[in-house]
């Protein structure tokens, strides 16, 4: 028969357990860091570019719309980095909570974008196969289907001077700075694919 001072010991071991696993004692909950890397001329979101936080070096890559979530985050002080290809890295200070969700975003400034990936595909969609700017018809002598007939420019001369937006004539007929506007008799580009071209000229009008 188990007797009182059997029954004492087990209370008190029992006890001690509690305390050792941390009974008492006051939990720390991690958080979380969201947020959206987002282009400083376009305004829009850069997909997959990719976030690292230090100094815990927890990391993630963007969706298609920019947005980005890092979680299980022990609470602290973090500096958020974002990097992306044709951009300049930047990075940001935030603080995580314990048991909170902390937003941060982070604006990246475009290196020039890919030719090949960014700017010839809006060219041939709203230049080129319209009929406007193609080797049959080439309006003022101007096509804008390659990179070399790009920079070759129109019987006037070139339309698009690296790293100079400002004064190329091309990104003032987009803008609707010069008449007649860019695309002719059609919708004019939209306000990030403006953006998407200037950028490009701006960091150089690479062939890339």
């Amino acid at each position: 028969m188990v007797n009182r001072f059997q029954l004492f010991l087990a209370l008190v071991l029992g006890l001690a357990l509690l305390t050792a696993v941390g009974c008492g004692t006051k939990t720390t909950l991690r958080g979380s860091i969201v947020g959206v890397i987002v282009d400083s001329q376009s305004g829009i979101g850069v997909a997959g570019a990719s976030v690292m936080t230090s100094p815990t070096t927890s990391s993630v890559l963007c969706d298609i719309n920019g947005n980005f979530s890092l979680a299980d985050i022990q609470p602290g002080v973090y500096t958020v980095v974002a990097n992306a290809t044709d951009y300049n890295s930047n990075s940001v200070t935030v603080t995580v909570d314990s048991g909170t969700t902390a937003t941060v975003n982070v604006t990246l400034v475009s290196m020039g974008g890919s030719f090949a990936r960014n700017i010839l595909p809006i060219f041939i969609v709203n230049c080129s196969i319209v009929g406007c700017h193609d080797d049959s018809t080439a309006g003022a002598g101007l096509r804008l289907n390659s990179y070399t007939n790009v920079m070759k420019g129109s019987r006037y001369g070139s339309v698009i001077y690296p790293y100079d937006a400002q004064t190329s004539s091309l990104i003032k007929r987009i803008k609707g700075i010069e008449t007649p506007r860019m695309p002719k008799n059609r919708s004019a580009l939209s306000t990030s694919d403006q953006g998407l071209i200037s950028n490009w000229v701006n960091g150089g009008a690479r062939n890339n």
